[in-house]
């Protein structure tokens, strides 16, 4: 490990933890529990459960996983306090939290992340008084307004004519792109996508680098081991400031200003960063400094995403209508139109855009593919014996998921049919690989399942894959949300990839995704529906093996990276080639 960049990220968290404590005390020391290794939180949540009153209980509930428990003790008590009512915040009881925030004196903090979390921005800051917070969230809504974008200094932008004389542009351009985050320290599948593409376009030629945001993997609780690190040959490059700025603007100013200087060292001819609008507006400055190119990849619906995180229908219609929703959605369209090119998944999402306002000529369509790590996987072995090397019971028709577990993905709903499947008489069993914010209540509803029930946590890359070839189908049940209906995840592709047959939920995203050859689909929300069908698949050993092959034999010859991947050198190669600045 580098010692020196080891200790500039300890002391970027010794600062920012000062910072948060002098800000909120009782905000930042639940969130830091809470992000604790598992171990570590739950040994906190079962000391917490020995304090008196029901603030500590209800504390220990949250962090032990115990949701139902925690959200009796915070409706029930009768002595509301601060830490009450960020925990009840943090549980979706939005009324609740509201109540103990009126009924607790200063609870000024808390009512502004109350207003923050129904949409409202306006109201968030004015409820709160001069101070950190306050110009921290009138920053953030600036950089939301129309036509905002970063500074970068004048000392960058002189580089330019050097970075174009010295760099001549070659049959494969160089490319800079700027992540969120990345491999080895988030295993999710935004980082498995950028990981794909930036090995693609290596092995096609191209001389990539990944520049991930200010302050990762410090920000999530991880130290890099160094200031560049290597993963099967990919660069990422981290950048972490000792004193990381105070508001979001000078944040962005910074990284973009960071951006630019690195596109100008390695002669970058490309700059390609994706979603969300915060990436899109330090990569689009930086771009223009350093006088290249920039390609912004759509792979979400940010301001969807945030609304479908409402615990209640009524909650997340209220989201939609409020003015963060607004601004995120004018903002994201505004960010993608000035990009040279925009790359996204699906049809859905690329009419989504172009209804928006992004001009059409500039979208090419990319979608999700699967790594030849699906593609070697052995699919000759039965779903028992895959079981059976990973200590599971072979009996029974397992149907299940690898998914990030959050509320759309509809994993409740699928814990509910095999309920009902199994109370009509079809031994049917579930597991779901991965871990989400949705977790701990999914598990409480599984409990009825006992031992037919198996959740695994959080999985890598190779687990999910043996995961998923454990189960006899793989299931998508996403809810009838507008994110679900645009977006178009990687999971139903990987699994016919597997072999698996696929059951979705009816919704115009997944359905460009799954042949009638290779799936099912059902109507979302519907365990009933859902139940039924999974019922008549386990009962037809003939119409799973037939959905397998068929959904194999459709991403063999469609939806291999490295075909697709080379999508990725044909937008650079126009771009470089074209005349755009």
């Amino acid at each position: 490990m580098n010692l020196r960049f080891l200790a500039r990220q300890l002391t970027s968290v010794v600062v920012t933890t000062a910072g948060h404590i002098n800000d909120d005390r009782v905000f930042f020391g639940m969130q830091l529990a809470r992000r604790l290794p598992g171990p570590a939180s739950r040994l906190v949540g079962h000391a917490l459960g020995r304090l008196p009153g029901d603030a500590g209980r209800a504390a220990s509930a949250w962090l032990l996983g115990e949701e139902t428990t925690a959200k009796s003790l915070v409706s029930g008590s009768p002595a509301p306090s601060r830490l009450l009512g960020e925990i009840a915040l943090n549980l979706g009881l939005l009324n609740e939290a509201e109540s103990i925030a009126a009924a607790v004196p200063g609870a000024r903090a808390l009512s502004s992340r109350i207003e923050w979390t129904k949409g409202h921005i306006d109201e968030a800051i004015a409820v709160l008084p001069d101070g950190a917070r306050r110009t921290r969230l009138i920053d953030e809504r600036l950089c939301l307004q129309p036509q905002w974008w970063p500074e970068v200094s004048s000392h960058v932008t002189a580089r330019r004519a050097r970075n174009d004389a010295e760099h001549a542009r070659g049959q494969h351009p160089t490319a800079l792109h700027v992540l969120t985050n990345s491999l080895p320290h988030t295993r999710s599948g935004y980082a498995y996508r950028s990981h794909a593409v930036l090995t693609t376009l290596r092995d096609a030629g191209h001389r990539t680098a990944a520049l991930t945001r200010p302050s990762y993997p410090v920000t999530i609780g991880r130290l890099s081991q160094g200031p560049v690190e290597f993963v099967d040959g990919v660069e990422y490059i981290r950048d972490v400031p000792l004193r990381p700025r105070p508001t979001p603007s000078e944040r962005l100013s910074e990284q973009a200003n960071r951006i630019a200087v690195e596109a100008h060292e390695r002669g970058a001819q490309i700059l390609h960063t994706t979603t969300h609008y915060v990436n899109g507006l330090a990569t689009g400055a930086a771009a223009a400094a350093a006088n290249v190119p920039w390609v912004y990849e759509v792979r979400g619906v940010l301001e969807e995403t945030w609304a479908a995180a409402g615990s209640s229908p009524a909650e997340r219609s209220a989201r939609r209508n409020s003015q963060r929703f607004a601004l995120m959605r004018a903002k994201e369209i505004e960010v993608a139109s000035a990009a040279d090119a925009v790359i996204t998944l699906g049809e859905t999402m690329r009419e989504h855009l172009i209804a928006g306002g992004v001009p059409a000529e500039t979208i090419t369509l990319i979608p999700n593919s699967v790594s030849e790590a699906v593609v070697d996987a052995d699919v000759t072995r039965t779903p028992a014996d895959m079981r059976k090397s990973l200590g599971l019971p072979e009996d029974g028709i397992w149907v299940g998921a690898a998914a990030s577990i959050v509320g759309y993905e509809g994993l409740d709903d699928l814990v509910d049919a095999v309920i009902l499947a199994r109370c009509q008489g079809t031994d049917l069993r579930l597991l779901i690989a991965g871990d989400g914010v949705a977790l701990p209540e999914l598990r409480e509803r599984a409990a009825v399942l006992g031992d037919n029930a198996v959740f695994t946590g959080r999985v890598s890359q190779v687990q999910a894959i043996d995961y998923q070839l454990a189960l006899d189908a793989i299931a998508v049940p996403r809810k009838d949300e507008p994110v679900c209906q645009l977006v178009t995840p990687i999971k139903p592709i990987e699994a016919m990839g597997l072999a698996r047959p696929v059951v979705i939920s009816d919704l115009p995203a997944l359905r460009e995704l799954v042949p009638d050859s290779a799936g099912l689909w059902t109507p979302p929300g519907s365990p009933q529906k859902l139940a039924e069908l999974l019922s008549e698949l386990a009962s037809d050993d003939t119409a799973r093996a037939r959905f397998g092959d068929n959904g194999r034999a459709h991403v063999l010859a469609t939806r291999r990276w490295k075909e697709i991947g080379r999508r990725y050198g044909q937008v650079y190669s126009q771009l470089v080639g074209s005349d755009v600045r």
